[in-house]
């Protein structure tokens, strides 16, 4: 049987003024019943994507969390999943440039662990709303956690803070791990990982040779624009909307438009 996969970027895409439109719901749950497939490809990790979907009661057929690094079906089980050496987070975790950082998450695929959170972290504003799993440690346990570190995750202040740290680390450690800004975050997977090249992981593990359409609007969403010629929200930067096929005004409206 044949049918179309669309793969949306969460946080100001489909997710924007932390709340999902009915209009895009409906266009989902259309979209699906139609017999394609939908999903999201997104920075978030998975347990800090979860509590939104079960909130809203949307189902999706897939999920690419950490930027590429890790890979769910619609039931919740990992399909693809890479790992940051734990030599590696403790050199980064301990680099004096990054001290900025308002946080330093590393994600695991159902676990997040925190060490050095500030009070102005979007990570402490966010956790008693959703209820993510979240532990507590310190810099001395960092080399013993047992889980796989799919992301390591910072914070700053300002969008030319992150941007900043991503080019040293591009720099410095490109050979080993990938860093890339989403407004004032910094994500870091390991080298060859990003959106991209997740959705081509996601179609090859599930053999989907159907077309495939993503969107998004955030600067760690060009490497899947430009490599599957896709789209974006009006609502995107202009950096982003130059590189885009289409513009539109939602998600929704995308899925209306191809279905």
């Amino acid at each position: 049987m044949s049918f179309k996969v669309a793969a949306s970027d969460f946080d100001g895409t489909l997710f924007r003024g932390q709340k999902f439109s009915a209009e895009d719901l409906a266009a989902i749950k259309n979209w699906r019943a139609a017999g394609n497939k939908f999903g999201l490809v997104t920075g978030r990790c998975y347990p800090m994507l979860i509590p939104h979907l079960q909130d809203a009661n949307l189902e999706i057929d897939f999920a690419i969390c950490d930027n590429g690094a890790i890979i769910f079906d619609g039931a919740g089980q990992i399909i693809f999943e890479t790992e940051i050496p734990k030599k590696i987070l403790l050199k980064l975790f301990n680099e004096p440039f990054l001290k900025k950082s308002l946080h330093f998450l590393f994600e695991a695929a159902d676990e997040v662990y925190c060490v050095n959170i500030k009070e102005n972290s979007w990570v402490v504003k966010e956790r008693p709303r959703w209820e993510f799993f979240l532990t507590t440690t310190d810099a001395a346990q960092v080399p013993t956690l047992q889980k796989k570190i799919n992301q390591f995750a910072l914070g700053f202040e300002s969008s030319a803070e992150a941007q900043e740290a991503a080019d040293f680390l591009n720099k410095n450690f490109g050979d080993v791990i990938f860093a890339q800004k989403n407004t004032r975050s910094l994500d870091v997977v390991t080298a060859g990982i990003n959106k991209a090249s997740g959705v081509e992981k996601l179609l090859q593990v599930r053999n989907w040779d159907g077309k495939i359409f993503v969107i998004g609007d955030e600067s760690n969403d060009l490497l899947m624009i430009k490599h599957f010629g896709g789209y974006t929200v009006a609502t995107a930067k202009d950096f982003v909307k130059r590189e885009a096929t289409e513009i539109f005004d939602s998600v929704g409206e995308m899925l209306n438009n191809f279905v």
